[in-house]
């Protein structure tokens, strides 16, 4: 492997699905599955002791040229001088067997300007031993060429005027739009091209509000966009459609992180949940399933309870139950 390659990449951005897309890639250089996973881990900023990163990232790799250690939420805990100087000298030591990977998808709640943070300063000074690379959310028309590329390489077609109506209707959500991809070619049983009726009959409007969206804004203690999806579900729908939902994505999700933390992947939680004939619905699920901690999805599933429950009894209206529901999760 060549010198200069890149020691600690550094992606960031609000484009979860693209990151998660390189993120595989470089998982697919260190060889076949099983070698994979015995190189690669992943660690949470939030919760991991960053004075012990190098112990972990300095390992050698085992049957690979790299090892890969991903680190999402880098600056949980960063949140001063010396920590962060107690950080750089970590990376500094890094070996160049090692690939540290610094995922940052919430960038712009915690950036006040657009000038160079505290580590972008110290990967310029770096040269080619640091790659940052910048995932922005795709805005109008950018998302339609990639939801053609996206059916293409799942060995299918979408016609132009198609892909621009399934952009619209996802709401710039790129992984959102995968998944309506998915669905869409297996509709049409990869045999033709998707077009627009196609896309006008299987997708709804985000802009309708989306449950998915709800409880990844509360699964990222975002009040505010928690808060905006709900008036937005509220808008179609009443309390009695929307709180079945709720309920069952969190069981789904208490469902799903059971079997990642036994160590199942996409086909368990697929066989597990019973999802044959809408098996997409894994790929979603598995990335708001990490968002959680397994104690705090059941305190939240034991919270829907008590609000069903103060509904039934006429304590309180279903909207205003839903409102302080939210506001109580994401404070």
């Amino acid at each position: 492997m060549a010198e200069t390659t890149p020691v600690v990449y550094i992606l960031h951005g609000e484009d979860e699905y693209a990151i998660a897309q390189t993120l595989a890639e470089l998982e697919k250089r260190l060889g076949d599955e099983a070698t994979a996973e015995m190189n690669t881990t992943r660690l949470d900023g939030a919760t991991y002791n960053l004075d012990q990163l190098l112990s972990v990232a300095g390992a050698m790799p085992f049957l690979a040229k790299r090892r890969l250690v991903i680190l999402t939420n880098p600056f949980a805990r960063l949140n001063n001088a010396p920590a962060q100087k107690k950080f750089i000298e970590q990376l500094e030591k890094l070996p160049p067997t090692t690939a540290l990977i610094l995922v940052e998808i919430r960038e712009k709640e915690r950036r006040k300007h657009d000038k160079p943070d505290w580590l972008e300063r110290w990967a310029e000074s770096q040269g080619e031993r640091v790659l940052v690379k910048q995932y922005p959310l795709p805005k109008g028309a950018d998302l339609t060429p990639r939801i053609q590329e996206m059916a293409k390489k799942a060995g299918g077609q979408i016609s132009a005027e198609a892909a621009s109506s399934l952009s619209a209707l996802v709401d710039s959500d790129p992984r959102l739009a995968y998944q309506e991809v998915q669905k869409l070619l297996a509709y049409v049983n990869y045999s033709r091209t998707v077009e627009v009726d196609d896309v006008q009959m299987l997708t709804a409007d985000v802009g309708q509000g989306d449950v998915f969206k709800l409880v990844d804004a509360l699964g990222n203690r975002d009040g505010r966009k928690a808060q905006g999806m709900l008036q937005r579900l509220l808008e179609y729908q009443d309390y009695r459609e929307i709180f079945p939902l709720v309920v069952r994505q969190f069981r789904y999700l208490i469902l799903a992180r059971e079997i990642l933390d036994e160590g199942g992947g996409r086909d368990e939680i697929v066989r597990g949940l019973k999802l044959f004939s809408n098996a997409w619905l894994a790929d979603r699920l598995i990335p708001q399933a990490r968002r959680f901690m397994m104690h705090d999805l059941r305190r939240i599933y034991h919270r829907l309870l008590e609000v069903d429950e103060a509904v039934k009894s006429s304590q309180m209206t279903g909207d205003l139950a839903l409102e302080t529901l939210v506001a109580s999760l994401t404070v």
